[in-house]
């Protein structure tokens, strides 16, 4: 019994120690009668209740949550606003305005890497079930760094987001935790895959037949080259720049001419969604020599040529991804010069104007009713 009246006196006694510190403010708190008297209304009622729940033995549990970890927002050069939704839920009768009642933080990590994190210290906690909306920006510097792992994880997107709520009140203070991950593009890799298509797409035999007349060589000989394997992998990658290793393995079918490789005659770019990623050589030999590649006749060997972009590319390319609905066209455009020495015209590989490959990806981080899809890698 004498501890059941101890609970009972001691809500009324806080709320008496409450009103004579109140009443100590300086003049201008002071005359803020509806203030004061409205504030003490507050926590009379709360005081009021929690003497009632605790004598049932049940405290009233307010409580929150994240309802959507975000929606694109407005996207523009400078930035990619996200927009996360979270609800509430609170069970007293009186509105909860009085302070720092709702404490919310939250965080979007790709691949490990935080790219967007927010917080919220001042949220009111209205009476009942509400959903209230908080802002927040991708980290635009972050965004290489992500691609590093993406490319890194073999091109498989991890999404995570974390919701972390704190609700204080008079009578007690309740934490929640909530997060959400995804995987996408486990078993596929779009990007690769795009290049490499388009890389396959130079295999072949480019042969013609030419009259040489040359001093005492008066015949009509062969000359071309023969690729007969062709792919595109990664090379060295870091924050700053990514390196393409584009493969040729290459065969010079004439008995009589040589030929020369030279990354230069690699005429080659990849444009996603009409940002400009990947662009190698101009389709003219160089008069470099020391890179150059020299096929005796008959002779077989691979040719490596590497192709670099800026990752600073990266964040351009996102957030043209998000404007398009998280919908990108890849489209990779290739041709090899190929030099026949000392008989005149450079062999194309392949004929006329090159090869073009064109894709599409698509992803789910923050569209709803979209699943990660690719058609990159069909021939």
């Amino acid at each position: 019994m004498e501890s059941y009246s101890l609970r009972f006196i001691a809500p009324l006694l806080a709320v008496n120690h409450l009103y004579l510190r109140l009443i100590q403010l300086d003049s201008e708190m002071i005359k803020n009668k509806n203030f004061i008297i409205g504030f003490i209304v507050v926590v009379l009622i709360i005081a009021g209740s929690s003497f009632l729940a605790i004598s049932s033995g049940q405290v009233p549990k307010p409580s929150a949550g994240v309802q959507d970890f975000g929606d694109w927002g407005s996207v523009t050069d400078q930035q990619t606003e996200i927009i996360t939704t979270f609800w509430t839920n609170n069970p007293y009768p009186i509105d909860l305005t009085t302070g720092k009642t709702l404490h919310l933080r939250y965080s979007l990590t790709l691949n490990g890497v935080t790219v967007a994190e927010g917080a919220r210290e001042r949220i009111d906690l209205p009476q009942g079930n509400t959903t209230q909306t908080q802002s927040t920006y991708l980290q635009n510097d972050q965004m290489k760094l992500w691609w590093v792992n993406f490319l890194r994880a073999n091109e498989t997107v991890h999404a995570t987001g974390r919701g972390h709520i704190r609700i204080t009140t008079p009578v007690k203070d309740w934490k929640h935790h909530t997060s959400m991950t995804h995987t996408q593009f486990e078993n596929q890799t779009p990007i690769s895959d795009s290049l490499t298509q388009a890389t396959q797409r130079t295999e072949g035999r480019y042969v013609r037949t030419q009259h040489l007349n040359i001093g005492p060589i008066r015949q009509n000989v062969t000359i071309g080259a023969e690729v007969q394997k062709a792919q595109a992998t990664w090379g060295r990658v870091n924050q700053n720049q990514t390196t393409l290793l584009v493969r040729f393995r290459v065969h010079n079918p004439s008995q009589t001419i040589p030929i020369i490789v030279d990354p230069t005659g690699l005429r080659m770019y990849t444009d996603v969604n009409g940002i400009r990623m990947f662009r190698s050589g101009s389709g003219v030999l160089s008069t470099n020599t020391t890179k150059q590649t020299l096929l005796l006749p008959g002779q077989t060997r691979e040719v490596v040529i590497p192709v670099t972009m800026d990752n600073d590319k990266v964040d351009d390319w996102f957030r043209a991804h998000v404007q398009n609905g998280e919908r990108s066209t890849i489209a990779v455009h290739m041709q090899l010069v190929v030099d026949p020495l000392g008989v005149g015209k450079p062999i194309r590989i392949p004929d006329g104007d090159g090869v073009t490959y064109r894709c599409h990806m698509q992803t789910a981080i923050f569209e709803d009713n979209q699943t990660a899809a690719t058609t990159c890698g069909e021939r």
